[in-house]
């Protein structure tokens, strides 16, 4: 049985038919999509130094896959997380190879041969590169995969606990208002408060599907303005995330909260197999009457319960209220190795 590991700089070098069945047989996140992927090479949301993609084939299949990625340490973490939860020390001019993307927060490998060899097998041409291009760590992060954290373990990688993921299943509940009823007594207040004052407001919500107009231009804009409000104006610049929000097509879904033609708050988010992601979030809290926060989730709960969805995933951080109104923490973990000594 021949495995043969690869490298390439560009997913135009392979081939798209053959990797989505492997993304299809292995159940991969949609961070993982194709159209993710080209989107996170084309428009890239951080500055990117080189971009790799390993593949392996066993007896000439495609059975694996790593996206990689050379960036600078203090771009990716501006606030040091790394270097409290990982050890990940930064100089001042390191870099990292890091997979995947840092707004991904469902990192894996795909692995399609059931070989947990497999992992190791990637993880260590992925050192081997990082070697060769002069970066300090690889680090493969905001990993929930059991086996692949086992495997890491076993391969001396370190894995330390970074983040927690923020979910709620819906099959439990038989609609929205049942959902309401099941929340803890603070959260169900605030739903129910800010979703009367929200009614008596005038502005409505609503969720969009592609082709996009104006407004995903303008959520966007919205959205680098907040995380720049909260010390991070680098992780959404407006142009490239609307050029990328695009280019994934159908997978984009923005949650939008307008009124008299004025966009107050949206989410751009993501749809597939059966779940809703709320990825990127914008706000304007001046001068409203009711959380556009909270009315975001509720407009995101009805949408899932209307279209039949199985889950709402609404990424890392904000746990007070993100728990408040339903969600269930899941634990992330980052597994790191140092490959270049500065």
């Amino acid at each position: 049985m021949e495995k043969i590991v690869e490298t390439f700089s560009s997913l135009n070098q392979m081939n798209e038919g053959e990797y989505q069945e492997l993304h299809a047989r292995c159940g991969a996140p949609l961070f993982y999509d194709w159209r993710f992927l080209q989107a996170a090479e084309n428009s890239p949301l951080l500055p990117v130094k080189a971009t790799y993609y390993l593949t392996m084939r066993i007896s000439g299949k495609l059975t694996a896959f790593m996206p990689i990625y050379l960036q600078r340490m203090d771009v990716v973490d501006p606030f040091k997380v790394l270097e409290q939860k990982a050890n990940m020390h930064n100089s001042g001019d390191d870099y990292g190879l890091f997979s995947h993307v840092m707004h991904c927060f469902n990192s894996t490998i795909l692995n399609g041969g059931g070989d947990p060899d497999i992992y190791d097998d990637l993880m260590s041409r992925a050192i081997t590169i990082g070697e060769k291009v002069g970066a300090r760590y690889f680090g493969l992060l905001n990993v929930e995969e059991s086996q692949l954290l086992t495997q890491s373990k076993q391969a001396n990688m370190q894995v330390n606990y970074m983040f927690d993921r923020y979910y709620v299943d819906l099959p439990h509940f038989n609609h929205f208002d049942h959902f309401v009823e099941s929340l803890s007594y603070d959260g169900r207040g605030e739903m129910r408060r800010q979703m009367r004052k929200f009614a008596s407001s005038g502005a409505r919500a609503s969720i969009v599907a592609p082709p996009f107009d104006q407004r995903l231009d303008q959520l966007c804009e919205l959205c680098f303005q907040t995380t720049a409000r909260h010390g991070t104006p680098q992780y959404f610049p407006a142009r490239p995330l609307a050029s990328f929000s695009r280019q994934c097509g159908d997978l984009i879904r923005l949650n939008l909260i307008e009124q008299d033609g004025e966009l107050l708050a949206g989410m751009v988010c993501f749809q597939e197999q059966g779940r809703l992601h709320l990825w990127s979030a914008g706000m304007k809290y001046e001068g409203l009457g009711f959380s556009p926060y909270t009315i975001c989730f509720a407009n995101a709960y009805q949408y899932a319960f209307e279209q039949g969805l199985e889950r709402v995933e609404a990424g890392r951080l904000n746990a007070k209220i993100k728990t408040r109104l339903g969600l269930q923490p899941l634990p992330l973990y980052a597994v790191t190795s140092t490959t270049h000594q500065s």
